[in-house]
């Protein structure tokens, strides 16, 4: 078996055409796929918007089902959410307001109600009320 042709230039430009060829078909199949992809974006995004848009405030009885994240509540999800308390708002609905569990909302506004109960100086105020308290 002879195989002094792969050595050869014709040998050596037919294979790189060839790889070339393949490349360009691999690149314009990937162009097609974005292309698809962000025309499936945008249209998941543009029903969402308008899905966002007729829904303006959560509703209560959806709201028990919040989306459970997996972060820690920080200091301004839990400023919000006493804020909501105190204008009256139902736990069901904070917590779907915030994306935060129920139980999760439950337990901070029961902290809070413990601290305010016994005159200790909530955990959000600075470091100058506790020193005067």
């Amino acid at each position: 078996m002879r195989l002094d042709w792969i050595a050869g230039p014709i040998g050596q430009y037919s294979f790189l055409a060839l790889a070339l060829i393949g490349c360009l078909v691999l690149f314009f199949s990937m162009k097609k796929e974005i292309a698809l992809m962000r025309r499936s974006f945008t249209a998941s995004r543009d029903s969402a918007a308008a899905a966002g848009a007729t829904a303006s405030r959560p509703d209560p009885e959806t709201a028990d089902v919040a989306c459970l994240t997996g972060q820690p509540l920080n200091l301004t999800r839990r400023a919000q959410a006493l804020r909501m308390q105190r204008r009256g708002e139902s736990p069901a609905l904070i917590a779907g307001a915030l994306r935060l569990p129920r139980n999760e909302v439950d337990l901070l506004l029961k902290v809070q109600k413990l601290t305010d109960d016994h005159g200790l100086p909530a955990a959000t105020g600075s470091a100058k009320s506790t020193r005067s308290a």
